[in-house]
């Protein structure tokens, strides 16, 4: 059975006639607007548009192509839609692996998340969990991340309202958990989470659907992406992402979670 977490009901409104129809045109050119400025920081931030992805695949890193971690790679698709202020969580795989996150945050889940203490997760162990220190990772800025290699990387953010459970942490490298962690320049998981939250702060009265699937190669235990899709009820935001779950000059073991200093292998 899949875990459920409703918070609220969202607002309900309906048009009729000629407002309905204003109503319709003025998301259609906000649309068209918001869909150029999506793909168009995408590009400023080094990111490409590519082909969409199966949930049946993973894809290595390419600096090249995804230099902070993360590429959009076309317009979002839902198979489910949850009510708004729902979150569910499917339950962990046979492995002990995190499976898809969905939900339909609107500024109430946000501010719920937002608002409350950080539960502690040193208990929850994500699947892969165990091996982990202290690294020196070069960031696509020119920077250099100081700190664990690991991170407890949520697939909904505590602030859209995700919590501190094990159905919702990967283990994640630093950089696919933020990427350089600089504003203007968020990557990893935090771009879609920075769009999000930009988008909900702007329309208080909208919701976004918002769905994060950790994508695993046979039966690893470490994810090597997620698939993060992001839909907003005006359509100003439609976009999937493809985040990835590595680290500049390390390679990872993702049967096991180990890593090592070196080039990142590819097979």
């Amino acid at each position: 059975m899949r875990r459920r977490k409703h918070i609220s009901n969202g607002n309900r409104t309906s048009t009729h006639g000629r407002a309905a129809w204003l109503l319709v045109l003025l998301c259609l050119v906000v649309c068209a607007a918001a869909a150029g400025w999506v793909l168009l920081r995408a590009m400023d931030t080094g990111a490409t548009s590519g082909e969409r992805v199966s949930q049946d695949e993973t894809r290595e890193w390419d600096e090249t192509v995804a230099p902070n971690y993360y590429q959009v790679v076309g317009p979002a698709c839902f198979d489910e839609v949850p009510e708004v202020g729902e979150v569910i969580y499917e339950p962990l795989d046979a492995l002990g692996r995190a499976g898809r996150v969905i939900a339909c945050v609107d500024y109430a889940l946000m501010e719920v998340g937002r608002s409350r203490e950080r539960e502690p997760t040193n208990d929850l162990l994500p699947s892969g969990w165990g091996d982990n220190a202290e690294v020196e990772v070069e960031l696509p800025n020119g920077n250099t991340y100081h700190g664990y290699f690991w991170n407890r990387s949520h697939l909904l953010a505590k602030s859209l309202g995700g919590e501190e459970v094990i159905e919702n942490l990967v283990c994640g490298t630093r950089v696919q958990n933020v990427g350089a962690n600089v504003e203007g320049v968020e990557g990893g998981m935090a771009y879609a989470e920075s769009l999000t939250r930009d988008w909900l702060e702007e329309n208080p009265r909208g919701s976004v659907l918002y769905a994060a699937r950790p994508l695993y190669r046979g039966s690893e235990l470490v994810c090597r992406n997620v698939l993060v899709d992001v839909r907003s009820s005006d359509g100003a935001l439609n976009f999937e992402v493809l985040v990835f779950n590595a680290a500049k000059g390390y390679e990872i073991d993702y049967e096991t979670g180990e890593f090592r200093s070196g080039e990142l292998g590819h097979e």
